[in-house]
């Protein structure tokens, strides 16, 4: 193993799932409005390979999903194997809520009152159907703003897992969403800057997206044109997802290391995402989640809950 983590340093992996309805090429929103990817998808693809790898995972969950009576049904059934939380896509959250083409809105746009009132209603809307708080996020899109953390710590979050490091969201029409230089480990942020460290703890912890730099990104000027590696099953090889853990294991001095992949929900069933148009594909995508599964069990990596971590790390 090429890993050279410090041997006192203890290792975590977060599976961090990003759950929204069902979608199509383009991200298009399948209308109506349809939930396989969680009653199917979660139910009887993503939770029973998790169990089998005695991981437990976190889906994050859009506001439409947690006003299906089937896909709460089905996520409350598997409340004890796994953690829930939330996930904003603003434009299915009150007020002002409706069913987008396309989910492109970011949430660092909207005004303070109406992020809060967004962010105060899907938490609202989770505590009301699964009896208990959500302690973890992740902004749609990643877009989160300067009063974003703020907002999040007053409802009661202890986690959020919005940055991105190497990325920023300019292209995508969010220059305000700029990750270039957050840290890849978990940190306290600064509130009104969540790529910062803040200079004594907070109430809110933020935990990374694992995101290591391209092979060519740290050529002056045109490195930033090159696309970072995620830890991600969606595209690559189990070769490289692994690859992409041990070389951020390899960044720790003795300290907690903590993995955060992430994908969606619907990148596992066919046609329901722009990556898996086929059964072979959307198997090819799990295929390589059980290769980092997989991976973590040899090496005794548990997989644990974002909510979890603070109490782990810090």
């Amino acid at each position: 193993m090429s890993m050279s983590a410090g041997s006192d340093a203890s290792i975590y992996l977060c599976v961090s799932i990003d759950c929204e309805c069902d979608k199509g090429p383009g991200w298009k929103t399948r209308k109506p409005l349809s939930f396989a990817a969680i009653t199917a998808g979660i139910g009887e693809r993503l939770q029973p390979l998790f169990r089998r790898y005695g991981a437990k995972p976190t889906y994050l969950l859009s506001p439409e999903v947690i006003r299906d009576p089937a896909s709460v049904a089905v996520l409350a059934s598997i409340a004890g194997q796994c953690e829930l939380g939330t996930h904003l896509h603003g434009e299915f959250a009150e007020p002002g809520a409706f069913e987008p083409e396309v989910t492109s809105a970011f949430q660092c746009h909207y005004d303070r009152t109406t992020e809060q009132e967004k962010l105060r209603g899907l938490t609202a809307l989770f505590a009301d159907a699964f009896l208990t708080k959500p302690r973890s996020f992740r902004a749609g899109r990643f877009g989160i703003g300067p009063h974003s953390l703020g907002i999040l710590a007053d409802l009661g979050y202890t986690v959020d897992s919005s940055v991105t490091p190497f990325k920023d969201w300019a292209q995508a029409g969010a220059p305000e969403a700029s990750f270039r230089r957050a840290p890849t480990q978990p940190y306290w942020p600064v509130l009104e800057k969540p790529a910062q460290i803040a200079a004594v703890p907070g109430p809110l912890l933020e935990i990374p997206v694992t995101i290591r730099p391209a092979a060519l990104g740290w050529l002056p000027l045109v490195g930033r044109h090159f696309e970072p590696r995620w830890l991600r099953p969606t595209k690559g090889s189990v070769e490289q997802i692994v690859a992409v853990a041990e070389d951020e294991i390899a960044t720790s001095s003795g300290r907690p290391i903590v993995l955060n992949c992430m994908f969606h929900n619907v990148e596992i069933m066919p046609g329901l995402s722009p990556y898996a148009q086929t059964e072979a594909e959307a198997d090819a995508i799990l295929g390589r989640l059980e290769g980092l599964l997989a991976f973590a069990a040899r090496h005794g990596i548990a997989t644990v809950g974002l909510g979890d971590v603070p109490s782990l790390i810090c």
